[in-house]
């Protein structure tokens, strides 16, 4: 067998350090070795990174990732380089990681190099907390990995990632990927050393999921404590490639994916479906999940508020370690409190994000203007900056769908936002909270379709169960105040790659 290349760089930053409780993330190796159809990581990569499809993949050296948490103990920074210092207040305050966000750590390229492993045993030594997303099943049938997990019941958290109950739709989807009742016995086998496991139920594929209360109540008889859901999303850009991939799906689903998503997003490039079509499912989703005694998190843009906790991973709560201060986190505290400021989250954005932005590892900068005008700017002040531009996308004022709405400034010159909802009802209908000043930021369309025609959920056409629409032929899509999402949540977290 030939060796992998030890060059692959990781951890780094999620893209989605606005909104990710947990941004810093690792991968193991450059490339997964499943096979899933709708992977988003497929695009990102292969239009990224030359060979993507065709060459080796490699792993991350091992001595450097050591190295880096060696110098951050002892804030070494004599013996660290740039890139490495941006890690180091994280790694002291030991926030947890991510493991597994654009590649598979226990798949088939582990089961033959071994490279996580080596990594666990380090981890394993200096007690770090950690959160892994898999598919994988043949590790927790060995005793290396098995006894390492046994004895970090207090900081090591997995997700195993399952989008339906059906064995034959999730073998044409997720080609190559252990079943999904060989990945219920996974849960078990964790759930029995005494590990916290959640059911990643990512991405939710209309046409797929549908079946979700069997996984769910499987999940729970199996040991798991938690539900984290988010729904698929298209990516518009698609190649032939991924088009071949988007149309074998189709099949499989019984409706035209790229045709569905088109009519029923409003986005550009990056495709979410409106909140009319996912609201109803997602409230359904989480009263099933309480009425098992399970948590339930919502990593998806819409319907973020349902979170029963500020980190959408389903890490334990009490845990603590989670929390960085970012805006998935301020509708948490919007919910409670009816606004937040920036300075509710302004403490840790400026503790652990004081590194030059263009810098950030792993972060895309966007396009060469944009490397020239921020160049200067640290990753914490383009956090207060996204803040308070309430028309950028990932802005609190648009990546929700209208939840957190602007009402004025604070002392500071930092936008407050208002929490705009009371009650979603289970048909997507949002409710201004009493009191709340001025127009309410959503509402349900009357008279004709606020998206001009495209936002029209057609559950015939499609052969779906008229369960997910409002009595009928269709589901108008929710007014959305501010147009169009600029920068898509979910490009390059552990989203619904895995």
């Amino acid at each position: 067998m030939e060796k992998l290349k030890q060059n692959y760089t990781s951890p780094r930053w999620s893209m989605e350090i606005p909104d990710c409780s947990m941004p810093m993330s690792m991968d193991t190796y450059s490339r997964c070795s499943y096979n899933c159809l709708y992977c988003f990581s497929f695009f990102q990569k292969s239009h990224t990174t030359k060979g993507y499809l065709t060459g080796q993949p490699r792993s991350v050296n091992p001595e450097k990732v050591i190295a880096l948490f060696e110098n951050a103990a002892v804030n070494n920074t004599a013996a660290a380089n740039k890139t490495d210092v941006q890690f180091f207040k994280y790694i002291q305050d030991r926030r947890i990681m991510q493991w597994g966000g654009l590649a598979d750590e226990f798949d088939e390229y582990e089961r033959r190099n071994g490279v996580t492993l080596e990594l666990l045993r380090y981890f394993d030594k200096i007690d770090y907390p950690l959160s892994f997303s898999t598919k994988a099943a043949w590790w927790t049938e060995d005793s290396r990995y098995m006894e390492l997990f046994a004895r970090h019941t207090h900081n090591w958290h997995v997700k195993i990632s399952i989008i339906t109950a059906d064995p034959e739709k999730a073998r044409k989807i997720e080609r190559g990927v252990p079943s999904p009742q060989e990945r219920l016995a996974v849960i078990k086998r964790l759930a029995d050393i005494g590990i916290h496991v959640t059911l990643r139920l990512r991405p939710f594929i209309i046409g797929c999921s549908e079946d979700y209360p069997t996984l769910i109540r499987a999940a729970k008889e199996a040991g798991a404590d938690s539900v984290t859901t988010e729904f698929f999303c298209m990516e518009s850009r698609a190649d032939d490639r991924l088009k071949a991939r988007y149309a074998a799906m189709s099949e499989v689903l019984g409706n035209d994916i790229h045709q569905f998503y088109m009519e029923n997003s409003m986005q550009q490039g990056y495709k979410r479906l409106n909140r009319a079509i996912k609201a109803p499912i997602i409230h359904r989703m989480r009263e099933l999940t309480h009425s098992l005694g399970m948590r339930f998190h919502v990593s998806d843009a819409f319907c973020r508020e349902c979170n029963d906790a500020c980190n959408c991973c389903g890490v334990p709560p009490e845990w603590g370690v989670s929390q960085t201060g970012n805006i998935g986190n301020a509708i948490i505290i919007a919910r409670e409190k009816g606004f937040v400021t920036f300075s509710d989250v302004m403490e840790s954005i400026n503790k652990y994000f004081d590194f030059p932005w263009v810098g950030a590892c792993g972060y895309n900068t966007g396009s060469n203007k944009a490397r020239a005008l921020l160049y200067d700017t640290t990753m914490a002040q383009w956090l207060r900056s996204n803040w308070n531009d309430t028309k950028k996308g990932t802005s609190p004022a648009r990546a929700y769908g209208g939840v957190l709405v602007p009402d004025g400034k604070d002392e500071n010159g930092d936008v407050i936002y208002r929490y705009a909802i009371k009650r979603l009802g289970r048909e997507g209908n949002a409710k201004e909270t009493p009191g709340a000043r001025g127009r309410p930021p959503v509402g349900t369309a009357k008279g004709r379709d606020p998206a001009g025609g495209r936002g029209v959920f057609h559950l015939p056409r499609y052969g779906l169960k008229p369960q997910y629409g409002q009595g009928g032929a269709e589901v108008r899509q929710e007014q959305e105040p501010h147009g169009q999402v600029e920068q898509p949540m979910g490009m390059g977290r552990t989203g619904p790659s895995l």
